[in-house]
């Protein structure tokens, strides 16, 4: 035991073991401390992934766009998964583009013992790599603000939804009073006689006359932003 003190940025490492290698068929690896099984399957996967983007073939990039956008839309929305399958699609080309520059042993054997050893030890915020990359793509994709599982626009901005409120229930045909501010769309079971201010703010609905002109009859008024419409009896 030494006297000295070491910071201890995850117990992960303590409390999760990780699987190792030491020997084949009897034969001491020339590794201290083995060859993790983490490493050997990153290192795989890397291989194969460079294999795929060194190829040439169109397909790989699709192939990734469509599952960057599957993502996206999964844990965002439609412009999220857009924006994934289009940095996606972009990035997959320029990575096979310049790993079409190295030569065989850069490609085949540098770069998966880089990622492997990377991968497996790099802990960012004491997690694995691979959860903190989920993590932080899931934090750029999924918007700041949200509500019932939808996105929510930036503050500040008015968006309209097309959402319907009742004010009254239908039952009687009875006229009720009502105040509406824009933006909005107002609609009318039946014609009401509608007059503007003259700043045109203000908007005022209420049954016809028979000396009404048809030209103020209206079941459906649009409202802009600040503009009022009052139903009265």
């Amino acid at each position: 035991m030494s006297g000295g003190h070491e910071p201890i940025r995850s117990y992960q490492r303590i409390f999760s073991p990780q699987r190792r290698i030491h020997q084949i068929e009897g034969r001491q690896l020339p590794v201290p401390g083995g060859v993790p099984l983490r490493w050997l399957g990153w290192a795989a996967g890397t291989l194969a992934a460079v294999l795929a983007l060194a190829s040439g073939s169109i397909l790989v990039p699709l192939g990734a766009a469509a599952a960057a956008g599957a993502g996206g839309l999964a844990i965002a929305d439609r412009t999220a998964g857009l924006l994934a399958a289009a940095a996606a699609l972009a990035g997959t080309f320029v990575v096979g583009v310049a790993l079409g520059l190295f030569g065989w042993p850069l490609r085949l054997v540098l770069v998966p013992v880089c990622v492997a050893t990377l991968a497996t030890q790099a802990t960012p915020d004491g997690r694995r790599a691979e959860r903190f990359a989920a993590s932080w793509l899931a934090l750029r994709l999924v918007p700041r603000r949200r509500s019932l599982g939808r996105a929510l626009p930036a503050d500040g901005t008015a968006a309209i939804d097309g959402a319907q409120l009742w004010v009254a229930p239908d039952a009687r045909g009875r006229l009720r009073r009502a105040r509406v501010i824009g933006p909005a769309v107002v609609r009318l079971d039946r014609p009401l006689a509608v007059r503007r201010s003259l700043s045109g703010r203000r908007l005022r609905a209420a049954r016809p006359g028979r000396l009404t002109p048809r030209r103020r009859l209206a079941s459906r008024v649009e409202l802009g932003p600040g503009q009022r419409l009052e139903v009265r009896p």
